[in-house]
């Protein structure tokens, strides 16, 4: 069975109503609980509490700022609004939402597993196309270059000026432009 803080604190109650010493209280939840049991200071503070007539066992809220701002309902938000504009920033986003920039970073990379390589967002796995090689990026618009403005009648002709224009471009230059990506 695993202790939690209530079950803790429901311990120091039963044994400061009996009258033990916060120390020996202290020594036998870390005999029971080792690394998990709570400080000298909180069994301290929760039998002097207990003695003064407290009977719940739960925590009053603290003021001040939470612990952490990463909950559900912020990650739903952040991956809302990207999903809406896929370039809004992590900037505006912390404005939008009021999480610190740090926040809302983190959100974005751990939560939604989410990056950007040099602005430009990474897909886990391409859309709706195969991977691409490098020298695609240089062939298809080279090839493109070169048929401009020609109509073909029939998909063979096209086949043909295709594989024709493709035997003209000089081997070294398409090695020269896979190499340098």
């Amino acid at each position: 069975m695993e202790f939690t803080k209530e079950n803790m604190r429901f311990y120091i109650f039963m044994r400061g109503k009996l009258g033990e010493s916060a120390k020996l209280i202290l020594e036998t939840l870390q005999t029971v609980c080792g690394d998990c049991a709570c400080c000298y200071q909180s069994v301290c503070s929760w039998v002097k509490e207990f003695n003064e007539g407290k009977e719940s066992l739960s925590d009053c809220p603290r003021p001040g700022r939470p612990k952490s701002c990463v909950n559900d309902r912020a990650i739903a938000s952040i991956k809302k609004d990207i999903d809406e504009d896929h370039h809004i920033s992590v900037r505006e986003l912390s404005d939008t939402i009021g999480l610190s920039y740090g926040t809302v970073h983190t959100i974005i990379t751990e939560h939604l597993r989410m990056k950007k390589v040099m602005k430009l967002g990474v897909l886990p796995h391409p859309a709706y196309s195969p991977d691409l090689a490098p020298c695609d990026f240089w062939l298809f618009p080279t090839l493109k270059d070169r048929l401009a403005g020609r109509k073909f009648d029939r998909i063979q002709d096209l086949a043909k000026a295709v594989n024709s224009e493709l035997r003209a471009i000089p081997e070294e230059d398409v090695f020269r432009k896979c190499r340098s990506g």
